[in-house]
């Protein structure tokens, strides 16, 4: 049987048909074996015909065929259900004129956004679509104010502008709104009428016919929504809300009717008994597999069928019962690509090894089968985007990064609020996730963990169907080059991976390299490093893998990620005789709680790794030649500190500690302690020594990410946006002191990550720090190769009731630990304040200090 799809924007001269057969088995369908036809401007799906479908004058709002779909694929790709489906949308649509609504398990929300999509291109129906999350609010709905030089002005979103032109709005996701944000649109659901922040009215045609006042709502607007309920969820539906629908319920295909759609989509290259042992197990699943999905694992089997199996299929796109994913472990052989080769080296700071190769290819065997979206899950610094970093490198195609957190809304991930400088109105800027859809870059979403789920399914059409629906109005499909690798952790006992979210990526589990592969990595990295030394850092590995504990948190508090191994090796590759301290610094043992503390001192033990401290006097003229080395010219001689400091043998070690990583190229430091032992005298009077311009921000509780980027400043009424302390550190090759980084919430400092690791970091204003990039380009900031992060913590817990930044993310930073000041250091400092004071006073004080 053939089709041709139709669109119903175009003119047809000829009559055209389309035949969609039925089942001889499902009687209740059966009028569906009727033609679907359209003689000039009439269009008929099985027995309901409409006579001249709307119109409208925008077509570019007309969606293409959902998924990829040919002209040709449309009718068999159809299973009975779904025929159904859209001759009842149809009918609620055109001939009842009613609002109606889709419901249906999470798992399923895929297919009912394909089929409103089809639905909508087969009419040639325009759309305005709003995916809704608990950030929607009354302005998303209705009118957004929008400040110019001339005063305020409003403009009309979605909901509105759909009534006006007479569109069909598509309300994705009515269940995760707020309960008291949708009942903004009762009265436009039920009478046609809404009453606008701008003073208007929109009333039905009828009243305006009536009275000639107000603004007509168009007779041809309707609104379709679709909603995911799991079982006894009905309840999250506003009732006032529900009641304006005519609702019917999308279940999942039926395994006898998958079968021919999905060979109908396929390329022809699986055995039938491959196809149906496919979808047999596909069909296992408990609230139903989404028939788009089980298309998408097909055609990912067919491309590499003989290096995966058809479960490993099924894990790669979330199907299955128990979560999991496809990795190296999944693969029979390894993977054959034809589609995209390699056109340069690794990047400098990357070592191939045949697992990360491994995942290499299954990034661009899901890019290769289709997907737009792969998403890479691993445990903490296991080489996750640096991966897919060095991915793109590779392939010579522009990488932008995105770093989420969980205070990022629906609207963030795609366009950020600023203001023009020139006019001081207020503007709406592009992303690096929307940049790179629109140009065909590649993005990196990293952190995709923290998101809330709601806001982070917003993005199923973009990921889905390709098209880009932003904040201001504006709609684009994406670019075919547009590629997106979402990095995330391992679940825990509350899953991040919700079924809608499970629908958008390819799933790919990324774990720890393999004891043979990490030594060939950090030989490599650090080719001055005794072997002796790195036995005894691997072995301690191991030994640390081994350990059974009940979180999460505790387990990742005692490992050696990839990031703290490189951070050890920096350091020990010059001094190898302090590999215990070292060690100890990273793991940051002295503020860990005594039985983490023990096993980690028997882990050391039976490595053989044994504490250096105290065998050096810590002076620091030894270390003259380093502080030549790393001394500094200043530009600004105001930014260099010059406090006061009595050298002492105490802190004197600890600041051959920092100097020391300072001096290998640790870009980021971590310097935690208690409060009162000196930290930012420390760091003060090394910067002094060093002759290094300061740049410095005290956090606090109330510490936004915008605060932390930029500084806006109104200067002749306009909202000016400057650069704050770590824009011009990063920018003129300072060194940025954070002091109290716990008081400040954990995704705020979090946020350096991608500044730290990968050199890239998007400001809220448009702009981008990053090494690379075109000088000529302003939205760029480069960033100085000098810069440097100097960040001051206390321990978390009692008394000081900070965030734990160092279970957080104490692997991007080199850890250095302060601690309390030894008797001979306290009065050195108070001889130096007192010098006629008695010194059986001074004692007194010291004894008094150390019982505190």
């Amino acid at each position: 049987m053939t089709f041709t799809a139709f669109r119903a924007c175009r003119p047809h001269r000829h009559r055209r048909v389309f035949a969609f057969a039925a089942p001889k088995r499902s009687r209740h369908i059966a009028h569906l074996r009727r033609t679907i036809s359209t003689i000039d401007n009439s269009v008929t799906i099985g027995d309901i015909k409409v006579d001249n479908p709307p119109r409208g004058d925008s077509p570019h709002l007309i969606p293409n065929l959902p998924s990829r779909l040919k002209d040709s694929e449309v009718n068999a790709s159809l299973p009975p259900c779904h025929l159904s489906h859209l001759r009842w949308m149809m009918q609620k649509d055109l001939i009842l004129k009613q609002d109606f609504l889709l419901l249906g398990s999470p798992s399923l929300a895929r297919d009912r956004r394909h089929l409103l999509l089809l639905y909508a291109s087969l009419l040639g129906r325009e759309i305005e679509w709003v995916s809704i999350s608990k950030d929607t609010s009354e302005a998303d709905l209705k009118q957004r104010k929008e400040v110019t030089n001339h005063g305020t002005r409003y403009a009309n979103q979605a909901p509105v502008r759909a009534a006006l032109h007479g569109r069909l709005l598509v309300l994705d996701g009515l269940e995760k709104a707020e309960r008291n944000v949708m009942p903004t649109l009762n009265n436009l659901l039920e009478n046609r009428e809404l009453p606008l922040d701008d003073g208007t009215m929109l009333v039905s045609p009828d009243v305006y016919e009536a009275h000639k006042m107000g603004i007509s709502v168009h007779p041809d607007f309707r609104v379709a929504a679709l909603a995911s309920l799991s079982e006894g969820e009905s309840a999250t539906l506003d009732p006032p809300l529900r009641s304006r629908f005519q609702a019917r319920l999308a279940s999942a295909v039926d395994v006898g009717d998958m079968l021919v759609p999905v060979s109908a989509r396929s390329e022809g290259l699986l055995s039938t008994k491959t196809l149906k042992n496919l979808v047999q197990m596909a069909g296992e699943v408990t609230q139903g597999a989404s028939l788009e999905t089980i298309h998408d694992s097909v055609q990912y089997l067919e491309k590499q069928q003989q290096s995966i199996t058809p479960q490993g299929a099924l894990n790669a796109h979330g199907i299955n019962l128990t979560g999991d994913m496809i990795g190296v472990d999944g693969l029979v052989t390894p993977l054959q690509l034809e589609k995209y080769q390699s056109k340069g080296d690794n990047l400098p700071e990357f070592v191939e090894t045949k697992t990360t190769k491994a995942v290499h290819d299954l990034i661009l065997a899901g890019f290769e089968s289709g997907k737009r979206a792969v998403a890479l899950v691993g445990p903490k610094g296991c080489y996750k985007s640096m991966v897919a970093r060095n991915l793109a490198h590779t392939l010579g195609e522009k990488c932008e990064l995105l770093s989420v957190h969980p205070d990022m809304t629906a609207r963030d991930l795609l366009m950020t609020r600023g203001t023009c400088a020139e006019s001081g109105d207020t503007i709406w800027l592009e992303t690096s996730l929307t940049r790179a859809a629109r140009m065909g870059k590649w993005v990196i979403l990293d952190g995709i963990d923290k998101l809330r789920h709601d806001t982070l399914s917003s993005l199923s059409l973009l990921m889905e169907q390709g098209m880009a629906v932003l904040p201001d109005g504006s709609r684009f499909q994406a670019s075919d080059k547009f590629k997106c690798v979402a990095i995330g952790h391992p679940p825990t006992e509350k899953s991040w991976i919700t079924p809608e979210i499970r629908s958008m990526f390819v799933w790919i589990e990324a774990n720890s390299l393999p004891g043979d592969e990490l030594r060939d990595v950090l030989n490599q990295m650090f080719p001055g490093i005794k072997r002796k030394v790195l036995n005894k850092i691997l072995a301690l590995r191991e030994q640390l893998e081994g350990i059974t504990v009940d979180s999460v948190a505790e387990k990742e508090s005692l490992q050696l990620t990839m990031r703290k191994m490189k951070h050890i090796c920096r350091r020990v590759e010059q001094r190898p005789s302090e590999l215990g301290d070292i060690v100890r610094n990273t793991l940051m043992t002295s503020f860990l709680p005594d039985w983490e503390k023990g096993i980690i001192e028997k882990c050391l033990s039976r490595c053989g790794i044994v504490s250096t401290s105290g065998k050096e006097s810590g002076s620091l003229t030894v270390l003259d030649n380093i502080l030549d080395s790393c001394r500094r010219t200043a530009s600004n001689p105001l930014l260099v500190p010059n406090p006061r400091f009595e050298e002492n043998p105490g802190q004197s070690r600890v600041m051959m500690d920092i100097l020391e990583a300072h001096r290998v190229g640790e870009k980021a430091l971590l310097i935690c302690g208690y409060q009162g032992v000196g930290k930012n005298k420390i760091v003060d009077y090394l910067l002094h020594l060093l002759n290094c311009e300061r740049e410095y921000l005290q956090l606090h509780r109330d510490t936004t990410i915008q605060s932390l980027l930029v500084v806006p400043q109104v200067e002749d009424g306009r909202i000016v946006y400057h650069d704050s302390p770590l824009v011009r550190a990063a920018k003129y090759g300072r060194i940025l002191v954070l002091d109290e980084a716990d008081k400040a919430p954990v995704e705020v400092v979090a946020l350096l990550k991608g500044l730290i690791e990968d050199g890239q970091l998007s400001l809220p204003d448009g702009r981008m720090l990053c090494y690379e990039g075109n000088p000529s380009d302003s939205s760029i900031i480069k960033i100085h190769d000098d810069f440097c992060i100097w960040t001051l913590t206390n321990p978390a817990g009692y008394p000081f009731h900070g965030n734990d930044l160092s279970r957080e993310m104490a692997d991007v930073f080199s850890c250095h630990i302060v601690p309390p000041m030894d008797t001979e250091s306290h009065k050195r400092i108070l001889l130096s304040y007192g010098n006629n004071v008695n010194p059986q006073v001074i004692d007194k004080i010291v004894n008094v200090w150390e019982d505190l």
